[in-house]
């Protein structure tokens, strides 16, 4: 079963944790964390809490590269994107592994993390393998970032129907910080990017839902 937990945080890094037992989500609401979203809606902040809370559980647990795309968790086919078909996929797949693997899941707000949001614009990717080859493999050679580490499919302009570029919201942990940073340095083309360092609608709603324990990663 999910692990479930209530975090009291003072404003700022991580600095007090007060945890008490809380109801767990009903598998209704669970359910729909990764359906489809109609083009003509938002995803909701509930929604995305808990698409964060899910991929910062998953990727936290990570012990080494060698652990990054389980086969467990691939989607059965890849679009030219990647799609909301694939990313759903993805996240109903992790959803079911964290259960089975009893990986402790916190959905309340804020969604505490160790490491670090970045972006990628698939529409822009030049396939030059570089990333890859740096960041040994957290990339591959359409600097694509490791589906484990996949959150959800934003719009740019934060309109609810994709209009603009397509954008990837990926979470890193801690661990993986250093190599996924030398992939996004050395891209020419800048479809991979640090959320902190974009002027993004989608960058204060994950700042509004998450708490970073360290003062270099908080979203201002």
């Amino acid at each position: 079963m999910f692990g479930f937990f209530k975090k009291k945080v003072q404003a700022g890094p991580l600095t007090e944790r007060q945890i008490v037992a809380v109801e767990p989500p009903q598998p209704s609401f669970l359910k729909k964390v990764w359906q489809r979203v109609d083009s003509a809606s938002p995803l909701s902040d509930d929604l995305l809490r808990a698409r964060l809370a899910e991929a910062v559980a998953w990727c936290d647990a990570l012990q080494s590269l060698d652990d990054l795309r389980a086969g467990t968790l691939r989607p059965s086919r890849f679009h030219d994107g990647p799609e909301d078909v694939d990313v759903c996929e993805l996240g109903h797949n992790r959803q079911r592994q964290l259960h089975d693997r009893k990986l402790p899941v916190d959905y309340q707000s804020p969604v505490v993390t160790t490491g670090r949001f970045m972006l990628y614009f698939p529409d822009e990717n030049l396939s030059d393998g570089y990333a890859e080859i740096v960041s040994r493999g957290f990339f591959d050679v359409d600097n694509l970032p490791a589906y484990d580490t996949w959150v959800s499919l934003v719009p740019e302009d934060g309109s609810p129907r994709m209009s603009g570029r397509r954008c990837l919201l990926c979470y890193v942990p801690a661990s993986m910080i250093e190599l996924a940073d030398a992939g996004i340095e050395g891209n020419p083309e800048s479809c991979i990017e640090w959320l902190d360092r974009l002027n993004l609608p989608v960058r204060p709603r994950v700042q509004a839902l998450t708490c970073p324990t360290s003062r270099r990663w908080i979203l201002r």
